[in-house]
């Protein structure tokens, strides 16, 4: 397929991936990092076949088609990043082996995006779909799944879960850093699953109209 040009296979494997160690904090920052991996490889998996038509079908006038499914994950990410790299930067390094803790506020947000949903969010402005090309929508969305991966490498080691940030989306909700990867990563399976559903029921559409011409 056409959009494919920037595949999985080029989220490449972060230091973090490579240490075999016993630090508890590590193993949970790898278990994000396959979780962030894991949501490329199953967007790949769903697009590979498709025709970029299909990627800029909405199924309801107000839906988004797939393409803006993807690009509002990229607007996401790149909505927190630079807060994210802020908060690292002033991290300070993990003193004992102790488990990184998510945080009330995060914990909650991960149990909601989890599919299959009932809750829906408003979506805010800032990260509104702002391509309906196929191609800029995917390329779009591996590099930021690349740039996640690389920052979240570059914890290794840190107390993320001491520093917070301002929600870049809400103003008045702040966050631990480590709580915030683990709601990207939620957030990224939430509309990953939601990619699986629009394209099923494309498919679904298209089998009932074939057979209701065969009939």
């Amino acid at each position: 397929m056409g959009i494919l040009t920037a595949t999985a296979a080029s989220i490449g494997s972060h230091s973090l991936d490579l240490l075999e160690t016993d630090l508890i904090s590590l193993r949970q920052q790898v278990r994000v990092a396959h979780q962030i991996r894991q949501a490329t490889w199953d967007a790949a998996a769903l697009l590979s076949g498709r025709d970029n038509a299909d990627l800029l079908v909405r199924l309801k006038p107000q839906s988004w088609c797939v393409a803006e499914c993807l690009d509002h994950l990229t607007q996401t990410t790149r909505a927190f990043l630079p807060a994210i790299s802020e908060a690292i930067a002033r991290a300070p390094k993990l003193r004992t082996n102790r488990r990184l803790r998510t945080g009330l506020i995060p914990s909650l947000f991960i149990r909601s995006l989890n599919p299959p949903y009932r809750i829906r969010f408003k979506v805010l402005p800032q990260l509104v779909p702002q391509t309906l090309s196929s191609e800029e929508a995917w390329s779009g969305f591996t590099v930021s799944q690349s740039e996640l991966l690389a920052t979240l490498s570059s914890a290794a080691g840190l107390a993320i879960d001491r520093v917070a940030v301002k929600s870049p989306v809400y103003a008045r909700i702040s966050y631990n850093i480590y709580g915030v990867f683990r709601m990207l990563a939620a957030h990224q399976n939430r509309h990953v699953w939601q990619i699986g559903q629009i394209l099923k029921e494309l498919d679904n559409r298209r089998a009932s109209v074939w057979s209701s011409h065969s009939a």
